[in-house]
């Protein structure tokens, strides 16, 4: 085996190699060519982050350039394929270095596995062997018809697909072979019929919510009946003979949470499955058993074995039998101790109390959930501190090798490639805006706007900025922006350019960031309606502002454009189109001061917004717009 250090020079020079393609010549569309610079500029910062013996960020730079290339080779094109195919053989070499440094990444499949094409159609003219006989009229149960279709969607997946317990019901005569350790189907004897005996039990499937009560009534006929076969070749596949037939798939039921519950799935379960399952059971590729905890949803769907969670059942849940270790095989989670006692029995609260979901979406991923519960409870100081933690990230990832310079006010973290006094004099006018800010956005003066630090990332250039939302956000910001903001619970931040010669207003550029960012933080509300809200804000900071008469003098021509006037609302105008719209169309809604300050208190009691919007206003945003078009 190569010394480290040797492998260590190797992956740096296999990352830092440049990745174009001299001599192909195939043409690729515009999307498709910007997509290939954005993998080769992942591969180029991975190869900068390992240098710097930044493993883990490395590793993320490594997945971003992985998942993009698949992304591509998914499109199929023989151009795409000859394009990415170093690329890719790259990543492979990268995969097998990072591993020595302990770096997890997602399984990555050999090239050649990913364009191999369809297998061919059977020849003209022969009949598949798997092809069964029409069942004769009145035969009664018919194994093809009523029993297979059975059998794939419940036993499916752990039996059919695989040989779970080294069983396997992949065809007629593997299922009358049985496991080894014996036959589990007794033509005309019923009550000896293994099968019948764990469907019954509720043994199986695993979760212990059994199948439907007709369901095993045809399967008791077709034993009582003599278990026969009905087609031409009994060790073809019976997934063959209900091939529009996939396994079992729960309906997806969420309970809300009534607020009377003992344990929150947000505060109490989340966490712990964030923190102790998804290493198995997160989204990736492989995921243990199809088990995958990602989402609410995702859990309540449950995996191979079936639903994990019987809502009011807590002891006969597979999810708290695997945690006690009363279930069939290894107690869960596998590679970490048993969580404490205390831990299991929230968990077994939590489902006899309905299995209900406090938080905003359930297909939100649970690493999210968990975090915005957490940061719910936080102080304002704890919250500063974990979003210092982020930002640190943040400008990592968005800027590898530059050396932030820092600074901090009382509601303000500031990270930039400017000089320290450029920071410390942006965060005092930040500051400073507060008192404006909460006047006219009717805020209270007693606390600060937001609750923790807001992050305020100061570039000097375009390009610093453009390469900040391609890598931390994965998007190409509007070459029109000059700032941006972005809320969720758990952090807050906006990005922006110092402007050269006072070209525009920074005073109402920092204003319109912090604006935006505090009307989302109120409740969900519409990104036009908070960033029309912000640009208001801006063009009474400053009327004057290049940016606010640009915004003036392109409004006829977009609301000429226009198809509907709610367009703007409804995603059907680029994102600079729709928040020059949303900034008059907000200027109006700000006129009535009292009914925008109802509007903003309705939005923070937890009110939904199009309702609100609706009982402050008389109308729907929609029907707002509309008149606002006629008019």
């Amino acid at each position: 085996m190569l010394p480290k250090i040797i492998l260590h020079s190797l992956v740096i020079a296999l990352l830092l190699v440049t990745t174009s393609n001299s001599n192909c010549a195939a043409k690729l569309t515009p999307a498709q060519q910007r997509e290939v610079d954005r993998i080769k500029l992942a591969i180029r910062r991975a190869g900068s982050l390992f240098k710097q013996k930044r493993f883990e960020e490395c590793g993320k730079m490594v997945t971003n350039a992985q998942t993009r290339i698949e992304n591509l080779v998914s499109m199929g094109s023989d151009e795409l394929l000859e394009r990415l195919e170093i690329d890719y053989k790259r990543l492979s070499k990268a995969h097998a270095l990072l591993a020595l440094e302990g770096v997890k990444l997602p399984s990555l499949k050999a090239f050649d596995e990913m364009r191999t094409p369809p297998a061919p159609a059977p020849p003209k003219g022969k009949p598949s062997p798997t092809n069964t006989t029409p069942p004769e009229p009145n035969k009664g149960i018919v194994f093809s018809s009523h029993v297979a279709p059975i059998l794939v969607s419940r036993c499916g997946r752990c039996h059919v697909n695989n040989a779970r317990g080294k069983f396997s019901m992949a065809s007629y005569d593997a299922l009358m072979q049985g496991p080894p350790a014996g036959k589990v189907v007794f033509p005309k004897n019923v009550p000896g019929s293994r099968l019948v005996e764990v469907i019954e039990g509720k043994e199986m499937p695993p979760s212990g919510a059994g199948i439907p009560t007709p369901e095993l009534a045809t399967i008791k006929k077709w034993i009582a009946e003599g278990a026969q076969f009905d087609g031409n070749d009994s060790t073809a596949s019976i997934r063959s003979m209900v091939s529009n037939i996939r396994p079992q798939q729960t309906t997806v039921k969420v309970a809300q949470a009534t607020g009377k519950e003992t344990v929150s799935f947000a505060a109490d379960i989340a966490p712990v499955l964030n923190d102790k399952c998804l290493r198995c059971h997160g989204g990736g590729r492989q995921v243990r058993g199809q088990f995958n905890l990602s989402s609410f949803s995702r859990l309540l769907r449950g995996g191979d074995s079936g639903e994990a969670i019987l809502p009011g059942n807590g002891a006969g849940s597979l999810l708290i039998r695997k945690l006690r270790g009363t279930a069939d095989g290894l107690q869960m989670p596998q590679f970490a101790d048993p969580l404490p006692a205390e831990v299991i029995a929230k968990f077994e609260t939590w489902i006899n109390e309905g299995a209900t979901f406090d938080a905003p979406d359930p297909d939100q991923p649970i690493t999210e959930v968990a975090a915005l519960a957490m940061a719910s409870a936080s102080s304002h100081d704890e919250l500063s501190a974990r979003r210092a933690e982020i930002a640190e990230q943040n400008w990592r990832l968005g800027m590898p090798g530059i050396t932030a310079q820092t600074a901090s006010t009382k509601s303000f973290l500031l990270y930039g490639n400017v000089t320290e006094s450029q920071l410390v004099d942006i965060g005092q006018q930040a500051e400073a805006m507060g008192p404006r800010l909460a006047d006219i956005l009717d805020a209270p003066l007693d606390q600060p706007l937001l609750k923790g630090r807001m992050t305020l990332y100061i570039f000097p250039q375009r390009y610093d900025y453009s390469e900040f939302g391609r890598m931390v956000e994965e998007r190409s910001v509007p070459s029109d922006w000059r700032g941006h903001w972005r809320y969720s619970v758990v952090d807050a931040y906006a990005a922006l350019i110092v402007p050269r010669r006072d070209k525009y207003s920074l005073e109402a550029l920092i204003a319109q960031q912090i604006a935006g960012t505090y009307v989302a933080s109120l409740g969900t509300v519409p990104s036009w309606f908070s960033e029309g809200v912000a640009r208001v804000v801006a063009s009474r900071v400053s009327p004057k502002d290049s940016r606010v008469v640009q915004w003036k003098s392109g409004i006829a021509e977009i609301i000429g454009s226009l198809d509907k006037p709610d367009d703007f609302q409804t995603g059907k105008l680029s994102p600079e189109s729709a928040y020059v719209v949303s900034y008059y169309f907000a200027k109006i809604l700000m006129k009535d001061k009292n009914k925008f300050r109802q509007l903003l208190l309705a939005i923070k009691a937890g009110s939904d917004f199009t309702q609100s919007f609706q009982d402050v206003y008389d109308v729907t945003p929609s029907q707002a717009a509309e008149a606002w078009g006629r008019r």
